[in-house]
C-alpha cells in the first residue's frame, strides 16, 4: 500500500541532513569561520542560513508549527547571513540547529499528503503579495539546503576538509 503522505519522495533529504551535520560536529571554530571570499559568508553563517531558511519557509511563511522549539523564532526577519553575522555560531549550535529545523521538516514529510502539495498559500509581507503551493514550499526548501550543502562541499573541500556526502 502507498503511503499518502510525501516522506517517499524526499526519502533521500533525511540521510542528507544527517550527513551534514556529521560533518558539522567536526568542525573546529577556525573552520567555520572560513569566508572563502570577502563578499561571501562565512561558513558558519552559511549553515545557519540554511537550517534557518527552512524555518522561514515552513513556519514563517506557510504557518506550520514549531518554530519555537530552534533558535529562529523570527526567521522571516532574522537569520545567519541575510540579516545577522554578528551573533557567530559555533558547530554545537549549528548541531542543534540543524537538528530542531528538521524536527520541522520531518513532521511535514510525515503529515503532508500528496493532495496537500497544491493547496496555494497566499501571504502579504509589507507592500508584497507571495503566492505559492505547499509543493513549491517543500521543493524549494529540500533544493535550497542541497544548494547551501554544495557550497560548503567547496568551502570545505578548498580547505581540505571531509565534504557532506550527498550521495551515501
Amino acid at each position: 500500500m502507498r503511503s499518502p503522505h510525501i516522506r517517499p519522495a524526499y526519502s533521500s533529504w533525511p540521510v542528507i541532513d544527517q550527513a551534514l551535520r556529521d560533518v558539522v560536529a567536526e568542525l573546529t571554530p577556525a573552520q567555520l569561520a572560513i569566508q572563502p571570499t570577502p563578499e561571501r559568508w562565512p561558513l558558519w553563517a552559511t549553515i545557519g542560513h540554511l537550517a534557518c531558511q527552512r524555518v522561514s519557509w515552513l513556519c514563517g511563511f506557510l504557518g506550520e508549527p514549531g518554530a519555537e522549539t530552534t533558535p529562529f523564532p523570527d526567521a522571516l526577519y532574522s537569520c545567519p547571513g541575510d540579516e545577522d553575522l554578528e551573533h557567530v555560531l559555533d558547530a554545537a549550535q549549528l548541531m542543534a540547529a540543524l537538528a530542531s529545523t528538521f524536527a520541522i521538516v520531518e513532521r511535514v514529510l510525515d503529515t503532508w499528503t500528496m493532495d496537500m502539495l497544491d493547496e496555494v498559500v497566499r501571504r502579504t509581507f509589507g507592500t508584497d503579495e507571495w503566492v505559492h503551493t505547499r509543493g513549491f514550499v517543500i521543493q524549494r526548501v529540500f533544493a535550497h539546503d542541497i544548494s547551501h550543502i554544495t557550497e560548503v562541499n567547496e568551502i570545505l573541500g578548498r580547505a581540505g576538509l571531509r565534504q557532506v556526502d550527498l550521495w551515501p
